[in-house]
C-alpha cells in the first residue's frame, strides 16, 4: 500500500511539474534566444538581463508553484532557522550539505529568487527541470574533469547577474547520511569573486528520502534548513596571504554545518 501511495504522489509530481513547466519553458527560451541573438551582434548585457530575468521568473514560479505543491504531495513540511538575520538583498554563496533530492525543494522554497544552483552537466537530460537549466541561468559543471568544472564556474561569475549561487559542497548525495569531504570549488568561487559564503545546514531530508528508490519516500517529514553566520573571506587575511584561502574557508564552512547537524547532547 506504501508502494501504491507513493507511486501516485510521484504521478502527481510529474503532471504538476509540466503543467507548470511546460509555459515557463516556452518564456524562457523565448528570452534565451533573444539574448543569445543580442549578445552576437554586440549586446552582451542584453544576454545577461535576459538571464537574470529568467533566473527571477524561474526562481520565483518554484518557490511559490512548484515547490509548495510538490511538498504538500509529498507530505513534507519545511521550517527554517536563520542565527542572524540574512540581508538577501546581497549575493552569497551558499554552501549546503546534500542527502536527499528533498535539499533541493527546500531550498527553493526558502531562498528569495534569483538564485543560481551550481549543477552538474548531465542533469539537462532531465524533463522540464534539466531543460530549464540552461536558458535559467543555472551553472552547468562538467564533473569529470575539475579544470572544466572550474571554468564553467569562472565564466558564470563573469556574468552580470545578481542572486544567490547555491552550491552542493559535497558533489553528490551521501549515501549513509553523514556529511562527506568538501569539493573547493565554491571556496575558490567565493575569494575570487569578493562574495561571504553562507554556510547551510539541512537536516531532515535523508530522513524523508535517502538515496535511494522513491517508493521509501516518508511522508510527514520535516526539513529543517539552517542558515549559519556568513563567513567574509576578508575576515581572514593572514590565510590570503599565505595562499591557504580556501582550504581555511573550506575547513570553517565544514565545522560550522557538521556542528549544526550535530545531535544535541
Amino acid at each position: 500500500m506504501t508502494v501504491l501511495a507513493n507511486l501516485l504522489r510521484v504521478i502527481l509530481a510529474c503532471v504538476w511539474t509540466g503543467l507548470i513547466g511546460t509555459p515557463l519553458m516556452v518564456c524562457i527560451y523565448s528570452r534565451y534566444l533573444y539574448g543569445r541573438v543580442a549578445a552576437l551582434v554586440g549586446h552582451s548585457d542584453r544576454f545577461d538581463r535576459a538571464l537574470e530575468g529568467n533566473a527571477w521568473l524561474t526562481g520565483w514560479v518554484a518557490r511559490e508553484l512548484w515547490s509548495p505543491v510538490l511538498l504538500a504531495i509529498t507530505g513534507i513540511t519545511v521550517r527554517v532557522r536563520e542565527e542572524t538575520p540574512i540581508d538577501w538583498s546581497h549575493a552569497h554563496v551558499m554552501c549546503a550539505n546534500h542527502a536527499s533530492i528533498f535539499d533541493i525543494l527546500a531550498l527553493v522554497r526558502v531562498v528569495p529568487p534569483p538564485f543560481r544552483f551550481v549543477a552538474k552537466r548531465e542533469l539537462v537530460k532531465w524533463p522540464i527541470i534539466g531543460w530549464s537549466l540552461l536558458p535559467a541561468g543555472q551553472i552547468l559543471v562538467d564533473r569529470s574533469s575539475r579544470t572544466n568544472a572550474l571554468r564553467s564556474i569562472a565564466e558564470a561569475a563573469g556574468r552580470d547577474i545578481r542572486g544567490q549561487v547555491i552550491f552542493f559542497v559535497e558533489g553528490t548525495r551521501t549515501h549513509t547520511g553523514e556529511l562527506l569531504p568538501f569539493k573547493k570549488g565554491a571556496f575558490f568561487f567565493a575569494i575570487e569573486n569578493g562574495l561571504p559564503v553562507l554556510p547551510t545546514a539541512i537536516a531532515g531530508s535523508y530522513a524523508a528520502l535517502a538515496k535511494a528508490p522513491w517508493w521509501r519516500l516518508h511522508p510527514g517529514r520535516q526539513i529543517e534548513v539552517s542558515f549559519l553566520v556568513p563567513i567574509s573571506p576578508l575576515e581572514q587575511p593572514s590565510d590570503l596571504i599565505n595562499g591557504r584561502a580556501v582550504e581555511a574557508l573550506l575547513s570553517l564552512t565544514r565545522d560550522r554545518i557538521a556542528a549544526s547537524l550535530a545531535p544535541a547532547a
